[in-house]
Order: C-alpha cells, then structure tokens, then sequence
C-alpha cells in the first residue's frame, strides 16, 4: 500500500513562525483532535486535550532522539520477549514518534509502517518533533482499521496505540477488529496493544483481546497507569511462562545501550486481575460503549 503524505502545511502561518529554540506552548484544532505542543528546553511534548483535560500522548528529546521519554514506549519492547526479530513492524497511530527513532536505530533494515488518521499529527511530527518518514519508516494517512482490512501483508509485531483525546475509538476495540488483526500477523507475530487501568474498559479490554488470542500477557509501566499486551494466536510455545523467555542479553541490540533497560521492561510482567475480566463484557462492533467504560470507575470513586 503506497504511503500517503501530506502535499501541504496543515498548520497556521503564526505557529510555524515559532522558534526553534526557545521554549513554547502551542494549540491545534483539527477534525479529529485538540492538540497542544509545548517545548521545554529541549523535550517536546504532544498532549490530546479533552474534557477531562490534556493526555499526553508523545514526548520526543531532541537532543537525544533515541531517549524513551514517555514510559510505555519502553514498555512496548516487551514484544521482543516473543517475536525478538522484528522484520516487519505495523504500528496504529503515531503520536510523536516517540517509539520511531530507538526501534530504527536498532533495526535499521526493519520495515516501521505506521498509519495515522490525523494529517496535523504527522504535521506537528515533522515541524516540531523531528520526525522525518522514510522508506522505512513510511506513514500512511487512513484510519486503522480500514488499513488493516485492505492490507494483505504479514506483520511480525502489530502495536495499537491509537488515542484520540485520551481514548482509543470504539472501532479499534472489538472482537472483529481484533480477529482482522490477528489475520495481519505472521505465524509468530506478536499483537502489542497500550491499555490504561483505573476504569471498567480495561477489564473489556483484556477479556475481548482473550476472546481473539489464546495466549496473552500483560506487562505495567512502572509508575504509570498504562499496560502493555502482547498476545499471539498459537497456543504452543507457552509464552506466559517467563521461565521459558529469552535472556535480556541475546535481546540487546547497540542502539539499546543507555536508552532501553529490558530487564526492568521483563520485570514489569503483572498478574492478571481474574475476578474483574470474568465479569467484564466482550467488546464487539454491536458493543463497543468504550467512553462509558472509560468514565464508569472514574465517576463511581468520585461519588464515594
């Protein structure tokens, strides 16, 4: 599928006027997102701004590019303690390519397809965070899940980290997206996906990625509410028995030095909540209520 780019600056005249060196704070409107930029010395951050205020979705150094400076980037590594040759990486969303720069310095053969909905993502990627698309690190403007579909390729890692306004859309969520995904997988690919905790959608989240997968494991981001799962479609090897993982030393590739510390990430493996998934509801393309999910716990520990 030929990568898409945009053929013209999405962004106001006054906001590109910005300097490059000095710190700011920036907003943006587009169809799909409210986003601010805001750069403090050298870090720049992207945030989805939304009723419940701002989410921060990327965060790149700029001058250490290869630097994980949002925790569950490192997190997403975790993949490798199953598929630890990426060959051909699809990731679903691009925020501010945080995760790009350290995976194609490691894997610099590697293919890196990513898709984003939002032309001004991919905008505010090149003109504030450095982020430049390559033939192999190509960007696709579609919506995921319409990529998955029409894509007839094979993917040793599939990472979803698609959010819009501190969550991910509906569609993006269910059974049948999920089964779509599993299709895209090779037969030791590996399906990586960012879920938050705190709410009643992440007990969904893990019992309809278990309706798909038969194997999952779950790994926390060290002082952060995210959780990264990796799930596969077969069934033997047993991959949910660290035991049986790769040492961290045959994983270490040079660029990872000093940027990536994969034993803390294999230590990061959580005990999944059982009673919660049990009651929770599959989430299908016929139920899918992911923002009354997201809200439910939040507003219910309020009231008490």
């Amino acid at each position: 599928m030929k990568p898409i780019f945009p053929l013209a600056c999405l962004l106001l005249p006054a906001a590109l006027a910005a300097a490059d060196s000095a710190d700011y704070t920036e907003s943006f409107d587009t169809l799909y997102n409210s986003l601010t930029v805001q750069k403090t010395g050298s870090v720049v951050e992207l945030r989805a701004r939304s009723r419940r205020g701002e989410a921060l979705e990327s965060a790149v150094d700029l001058s250490d590019p290869l630097r994980l400076v949002v925790g569950y980037t490192q997190t997403l590594y975790a993949g490798l303690l199953f598929q630890p040759k990426p060959a051909r990486v699809l990731m679903i969303g691009l925020g501010g390519a945080g995760f790009h720069r350290l995976f194609t310095a490691a894997y610099p053969t590697a293919l890196l397809q990513t898709v984003e909905l939002d032309p001004t993502v991919l905008e505010l990627c090149e003109s504030r965070l450095a982020f430049k698309p390559t033939a192999q690190t190509p960007v696709t403007l579609m919506d995921g899940r319409v990529f998955v579909k029409r894509d007839q390729g094979k993917w040793d890692w599939l990472i979803l980290d698609a959010f819009r306004g501190g969550y991910v859309p509906p569609h993006l969520k269910t059974e049948e997206f999920y089964r779509e995904c599993a299709a895209r997988l090779t037969d030791r690919g590996v399906f990586i996906s960012n879920l938050h905790m705190g709410t009643e959608l992440f007990y969904s989240d893990i019992k309809t990625i278990e309706a798909v997968f038969p194997q999952v494991v779950l790994f926390q981001t060290t002082g952060r509410g995210n959780v990264i799962a990796c799930a596969v479609k077969y069934r033997a090897p047993d991959i949910t028995d660290p035991g049986k993982w790769p040492e961290v030393a045959t994983l270490m590739e040079p660029a990872f030095a000093g940027h990536l510390d994969l034993a803390k990430v294999r230590g990061e493996r959580m005990v999944e909540p059982w009673a919660d998934v049990l009651h929770a509801r599959v989430l299908t393309d016929d139920f899918s209520p992911v923002e009354f999910l997201d809200t439910v716990k939040t507003n219910d520990t309020k009231e008490r």
